[in-house]
């Protein structure tokens, strides 16, 4: 699967693995205004005060969320339903790997697409382009 994200999107991706923000850092750099967050509390502080086209959501942010699966707060699902109380009107992709915690999430937001991290690319295109 590939993503073609337009020159002048606003992309926030929330990922608590290095590594992982690595690698969305290479593919989402400037012109693309890119934010991302390690936290749900970072995640929401930086949600509630700017817009973004696409956001990128990770369910497991500590080990916590992998133990304690019915866990709802410190997660990604705590960011799906704060997604969902705004009616964000963007793109959300779920790249998390842990099936319970994908299944949460998609409940509380039906319409994102799933792409487990690692089995997609991310593309950078120009409006008249991606047309």
């Amino acid at each position: 699967m590939v993503f073609h994200v337009l020159e002048h999107w606003r992309v926030f991706v929330l990922d608590d693995t290095e590594e992982r923000l690595r690698w969305f850092r290479q593919r989402l750099a400037s012109p693309i205004a890119y934010r991302e967050a390690k936290t749900s509390e970072k995640a929401l502080e930086i949600l509630s005060a700017e817009s973004f086209d696409l956001v990128f959501l990770d369910h497991d942010l500590s080990w916590e969320d992998a133990g304690f699966p019915e866990r709802q707060h410190g997660n990604g699902k705590e960011i799906a339903r704060y997604l969902a109380r705004t009616k964000f009107a963007g793109r959300v992709v779920i790249h998390s790997k842990n099936e319970d915690g994908v299944a949460a999430m998609r409940r509380i937001l039906p319409e994102a697409t799933i792409a487990r991290y690692g089995d997609f690319e991310i593309v950078t295109a120009r409006q008249s382009a991606a047309r």
